[in-house]
């Protein structure tokens, strides 16, 4: 299946993002937290979201919606196996989906950025997100659907905003005018 403005399926997703994880990382927190960032960064960076997943807000932050739900019946139809007391995930099968170039290689930079990141950190980043905040009215309310177009409001996927600034862009000062203060 081409993904030209077709979405992949919650379990494609799933799937994709599982063959990205190191095994010993693949938990169900981690799974959350990536496919929030690479889908709602993906939307931010492609204007097209990236799957049919919905994404709810709890109090450990964003999480695929019914994933309980989703990962029962990937594992019932074998795609993939909750190991370890339902601690890691593992894929049984290869998603069924082809990107076009440009669509892979956004995502994957996404994953291989969120992935850096340990549990403690997707968690801090992902409550920070306006989209959490907005959807929980800043953590007063929990288990909201999160709308996908607040993606476009999370300006952090923009990476051209965090060039340095050049020497000779910055604005000429006096120094003589400068007021000294102590410490």
């Amino acid at each position: 299946m081409s993904m030209d403005n077709q979405k992949i399926s919650k379990e494609d997703l799933i799937l994709y993002l599982l063959s990205k994880i190191e095994p010993e990382k693949s938990t169900l927190l981690r799974l959350n937290k990536l496919a929030f960032f690479a889908e709602f960064g993906f939307i931010y960076k492609q204007q097209k979201e990236l799957s049919d997943a919905q994404y709810a807000a709890i109090d450990y932050g964003p999480i695929i919606n019914d994933y309980r739900k989703i990962l029962a019946k990937m594992e019932k139809d074998k795609k993939i196996l909750i190991d370890n007391n339902g601690k890691h995930i593992r894929p049984l099968v290869s998603p069924v989906f082809m990107f076009s170039s440009e669509d892979k290689k956004i995502l994957d930079t996404l994953i291989e950025k969120y992935s850096q990141f340990n549990n403690n950190e997707l968690i801090g980043l992902s409550h920070s997100t306006d989209s959490y905040k907005i959807t929980t009215n800043n953590e007063e309310i929990m288990g909201n659907v999160i709308d996908k177009d607040l993606a476009y409001l999370e300006s952090f996927f923009d990476e051209s905003s965090d060039e340095e600034i050049k020497h000779e862009e910055l604005p000429e000062i006096d120094r003589s005018e400068l007021v000294e203060y102590g410490v």
